[in-house]
């Protein structure tokens, strides 16, 4: 009985190691960031994600967007990203930070953002970047 059950400990303890490692594959697999997607990252994203505002950094959900490094270090699932843009989920006013929220200028910066965002058809270069990746769903989706 116990020469079964060492055999399946293991794997046990094997399955979250080759998740860990399948993320990392396909995260790999998107950096460097080809310049246009740098371009809407540092554009679209890193205001909330990365920049620094009146000295503090801006990170929302410990995501940091504004480097490859700081993607590598920061983004735990790369299919959650491809789920947000699917659903048009960023920016949503309730999780950001209590300056973005509260600051008219950055408010209206935001706006614009988004604004340009649509205009430009960004979500489709960032989605055709993220063609091989699988859209994540789940219990998470309700943190967001």
């Amino acid at each position: 009985m116990t020469r079964l059950r060492l055999p399946a400990l293991a794997l046990a303890l094997c399955l979250p190691a080759a998740g860990a490692f399948a993320t990392e594959a396909a995260l790999e697999k998107l950096l460097p960031t080809p310049p246009e997607i740098r371009k809407i990252l540092d554009h679209s994203c890193v205001m909330c994600h990365g920049e620094v505002i009146d000295g503090q950094q801006e990170i929302r959900d410990d995501l940091d967007l504004s480097t490859d490094d700081a993607i590598r270090k920061t983004m735990p699932e790369v299919g959650r990203l491809k789920q947000y843009i699917l659903e048009d989920t960023m920016p949503k006013k309730p999780r950001l930070g209590r300056r973005l929220r509260n600051d008219p200028k950055l408010q209206e910066r935001l706006t614009a953002l988004k604004a340009d965002f649509d205009k430009n058809g960004e979500k489709a270069v960032l989605l055709a970047w993220l063609k091989d990746v699988v859209a994540t769903t789940g219990e998470k989706k309700k943190d967001h």
